[in-house]
């Protein structure tokens, strides 16, 4: 018994979790007036298909899926935080920092950029055949974090 119990209190406790933490269905009109200016330049052909608030640990988030299958979140400010590509296509080559682009272009000829993060001192991409960097924006190699032995804030 205490172990039925243990798992219907389990499952209610997921279920109230994925409730909390997912995204509030909205308009694209109520997006913030850059994440619409984004999605009209680099998007224009294709159609979106959902918009999403969520109010995360970080503030307010909104993710747009379209229906080509790309995604875009963009912070409360309405930047892009995150930008992944529809299959078979590579992210808006503007959005890629310029030193960035070329460091691809050098080191992995014939790859693409099918997504791109922004992070704390960099961007985060990864390209066509699965390969994930940690950049600068002059795209030199991030340190990485020691497990969380770093300084602390």
């Amino acid at each position: 018994m205490k172990k039925l119990l243990s798992l219907v209190l389990a499952i209610i406790v997921a279920s109230l979790s994925a409730t909390m933490f997912a995204g509030t269905p909205i308009n694209q009109s109520e997006l913030p007036k850059a994440a619409q200016a984004f999605i009209t330049k680099y998007f224009s052909k294709d159609q979106v298909r959902k918009v999403e608030k969520d109010n995360g640990r970080r503030g307010i988030e909104y993710e747009v899926d379209f229906t080509s299958g790309a995604e875009v979140d963009f912070t409360s400010d309405g930047n892009w935080k995150e930008v992944k590509a529809a299959r078979d296509t590579s992210v808006p080559s503007a959005i890629v920092p310029t030193a960035i682009a070329k460091y691809v272009d050098t080191n992995f000829k014939g790859q693409t950029i099918v997504e791109i993060s922004r992070k704390r001192g960099g961007y985060e991409v990864e390209l066509s055949n699965g390969s994930e960097l940690r950049l600068t924006e002059d795209a030199k190699p991030m340190q990485s974090r020691q497990g969380g032995r770093g300084r602390r804030r």
